[in-house]
């Protein structure tokens, strides 16, 4: 066990030297690691005190001289000379080492952590749906850049030794899943679509966004390079976009979805104005005022009701009813019921490549539209033409021809926009799609009211159709063909040759 008389000795503390003699005691020592020098005296003799010429020399023996305050050793000898004995007097300073810049790691795209400053428009209008913070990265996309440690500054000892430097810490990044280390490992870049994450030093690029519960003002409108996940439901005016699918586990109101990928809705009450664009297939349990555009098959577990559904495959309701609307499917259309009790206009297309449809629809639709506003224009630009522009106040000139103008440079435009589709809907024809398959199934009843489209064939159901039942195009007669319910995989013009065949064997 230590004593009382035990002085507490600093950690990197050193006695240099020791003098001892007939006028003073005197002790150098080094502390903090040989980066200060300190003295201490016990004069005993005040007029044979030390000097500064000989305490100069007794530090150079000891190699130190460069790092010595000569200011603070003429005061350390004065006031060992006036008796005050000074102890552990700072006589001697080295240069300590300093610590190198740190290593980082520089991000440049958005993770979706940070909170988005809302932006007003020119307006002063702040569109609260547009607060997606995230940003979509492709393939090959730079990510950030990663800076590597700085080294430090080198430090010296009171007796002139270097003293190593210390370099700063690397950066702290690891590279997950779709994300590679390049050029040396200071560049980061993704290798697949998605958003980044940044969890625990890892960062990655995940190609799911998932939403635990629903579209809301919290979330705002979505547009993701992957697959999105809603849990909850998506409310009115909050649009989904994005790369790999949706799915919506509850309810969407009146919005937009779009996908390159598949799409799946638990129900969706568009009010006329809700539309779902997707490049897979469709699956929803409940549709209704909804627009569908699918480029693949689209399956409805319970009900269409007053919908624009076109598909590039099927369209199957097969366990319940399609009523009102239009449905355009190129492969068949099933349901288990057609129309309504109350004759609600019911259209169902089949065998019919919508894109071609709407592009056909489109050219006549809007070359109807330049005639008539070439016909305003023309009708318009004369009577203009007569007025006496000389003699008009020149405010009421520069109007008119300002207006002359505006029609003439509108009438080149839209002659041109003429002559352009007007040829392109001369050249118009339509693909050869060997799925073609102008055939619809109902397992009960199609009503009266329901308008039917197959091939040149268009029917309007004057007397309910009971099923279970296939309807297909009559080639020999106008009119369409009831035969016995097959499933939609046996084309219709396989159905139409045996039924052929059977009416020559019967003749």
């Amino acid at each position: 066990m230590a004593s009382q008389s035990e002085k507490n000795v600093e950690i990197g503390t050193k006695v240099i030297s020791e003098i001892n003699d007939d006028a003073y005691d005197l002790r150098v020592e080094s502390h903090r690691s040989q980066l200060e020098c300190r003295l201490s005296i016990t004069v005993k003799d005040t007029e044979n005190s030390i000097a500064p010429a000989e305490l100069i020399n007794l530090l150079k023996m000891l190699d130190i001289s460069e790092s010595v305050d000569l200011e603070q050793l003429a005061i350390f000898c004065t006031e060992a000379a006036n008796g005050s004995d000074p102890q552990s007097f700072l006589i001697a300073t080295g240069t300590e080492p300093t610590v190198g810049k740190d290593g980082y790691f520089e991000l440049f795209v958005d993770t979706g952590e940070d909170e988005i400053e809302l932006q007003e428009d020119e307006s002063g209008r702040v569109d609260f749906k547009n607060i997606q913070t995230f940003t979509n990265v492709e393939p090959d996309q730079l990510l950030g850049t990663i800076y590597p440690p700085e080294p430090g500054t080198p430090g010296k000892t009171i007796t002139g030794l270097a003293i190593p430097a210390v370099e700063g810490r690397p950066a702290k990044l690891r590279a997950g899943d779709g994300v590679e280390l390049r050029n040396g490992g200071t560049e980061v870049y993704a290798t697949k679509q998605g958003r980044v994450s940044m969890e625990r030093e890892i960062l990655s690029v995940v190609e799911e966004f998932v939403v635990s519960g629903d579209v809301d003002l919290k979330i705002g409108h979505i547009n993701f390079n992957g697959f999105v996940d809603i849990k909850g439901d998506v409310l009115d005016d909050f649009n989904i976009k994005s790369t790999k699918g949706i799915n919506v586990n509850g309810s969407v109101g009146a919005c937009i979805l779009e996908s390159d990928g598949p799409i799946t809705v638990g129900s969706m009450a568009g009010l006329g104005l809700g539309k779902i664009i997707a490049k897979g297939d469709v699956k929803a349990r409940y549709i209704n005022q909804v627009t569908i555009e699918c480029w693949g098959n689209v399956f409805i577990e319970n009900e269409v009701r007053n919908s624009t559904v076109k598909a590039t495959g099927v369209v199957s309701v097969a366990k319940g009813l399609i009523t009102g609307g239009r449905t355009v499917a190129l492969e068949g259309v099933e349901a288990k019921l057609f129309g309504s009790k109350s004759g609600i206009k019911t259209q169902i297309t089949s065998g019919v490549f919508f894109p071609e449809e709407d592009r056909l629809g489109f050219l006549r639709t809007r070359l109807k539209s330049i005639a008539y506003q070439l016909k305003k224009i023309e009708t318009s630009l004369p009577a203009l033409q007569r007025k006496p522009l000389d003699q008009m106040r020149p405010a009421l000139r520069e109007a008119i021809e300002l207006r002359m103008k505006i029609l003439g440079d509108r009438q080149v435009g839209i002659t041109s926009e003429q002559e352009e589709l007007s040829k392109e809907l001369a050249a118009f024809q339509s693909d050869d799609h060997p799925t073609a398959n102008a055939k619809i199934n109902a397992l009960t009843s199609i009503k009266e009211g329901v308008v039917i489209s197959l091939g040149e064939t268009n029917f309007e159901v004057k007397q309910e159709i009971n099923g279970p039942v296939s309807i297909i195009e009559n080639s020999q007669a106008e009119g369409i063909r009831q035969l016995t319910m097959s499933p939609l995989k046996i084309s219709a013009e396989n159905l139409e040759d045996d039924a052929l065949q059977d009416a020559a064997n019967g003749s």
